[in-house]
């Protein structure tokens, strides 16, 4: 295994962990923001809640507020008719619907109160659940454009590598199609000189051509060792006429 390919099987495997580790923790962030959400709602109910028990309330106040204001007619009426014992027991009454309508309202003022109190709760946590979200969508889309960055810089590496075995084999393609070149401007100016017969003078196959090229060096060597011989005889002959 090549050195490249270590780094590159290391470098993914820490990639992939690291990446197990992002998703792991997103999955945290949204839990808690689910969880946040799910308090949001349970102190949402909890204002309508305390809202309906202070309109209850406030329609208790109303309705003994009525009554006590019928007592109160009623005793005037009474008073004006010299009926003194009726005014009396409606005075009686209407004194503990007093009683009770103070006692009610300072309930309504607990009630609103205490439903201030959790609205305002609710705008805060609604507040922090926005910033939370903000914050883990942030981080979402940076790992995202991070990761988006870290496919591209390994595939630009990866693509500059395998450019170099490329260029090796583009290198080796062009100096193997030099030769054929060379080879082939050889046989063209063979033919042209007239020394071989090229291959279309051959209607059933190329071999001629073959090995008319492949004899041409060997025909020149036979006609350089003949020559050297016709001029080794001469030589001798002319030796053997000096002795005569």
């Amino acid at each position: 295994m090549s050195i490249w390919k270590r780094l590159t099987r290391i470098f993914r495997s820490r990639t992939n962990r690291d990446a197990g580790d992002i998703e792991a923790l997103k999955e945290k962030l949204d839990e808690s923001y689910r969880s946040q959400l799910a308090l949001l709602q349970q102190v949402r109910r909890g204002v309508a809640d305390v809202a309906t028990s202070r309109k209850r309330v406030e329609l208790q106040i109303t309705q003994l507020n009525q009554q006590g204001a019928q007592l109160d007619a009623a005793a005037r009426t009474a008073v004006a008719n010299g009926n003194d014992d009726a005014a009396r027991a409606a005075l009686t009454r209407k004194v503990t619907l007093d009683k009770a309508v103070a006692d009610l309202t300072a309930q309504h003022a607990g009630l609103k109160t205490e439903e201030d109190r959790l609205e305002d709760s609710a705008r805060q946590i609604q507040v922090q659940i926005e910033q939370f979200r903000l914050r883990k969508d942030t981080l979402s889309a940076r790992h995202t454009a991070a990761a988006a960055r870290s496919e591209i810089n390994s595939a630009t590496t990866g693509i500059s590598s395998q450019m170099g075995e490329v260029g090796q084999a583009v290198k080796a393609a062009e100096q193997r199609t030099r030769e054929l070149e060379a080879h082939a401007d050889a046989v063209d100016e063979l033919v042209r000189e007239g020394i071989i017969t090229g291959p279309g003078h051959d209607p059933h196959s190329t071999e001629a051509f073959d090995e008319q090229f492949d004899s041409l060096s060997s025909t020149t060597d036979v006609d350089r060792q003949l020559d050297a011989l016709k001029s080794g005889i001469s030589t001798g002959d002319e030796h053997g006429q000096d002795k005569v």
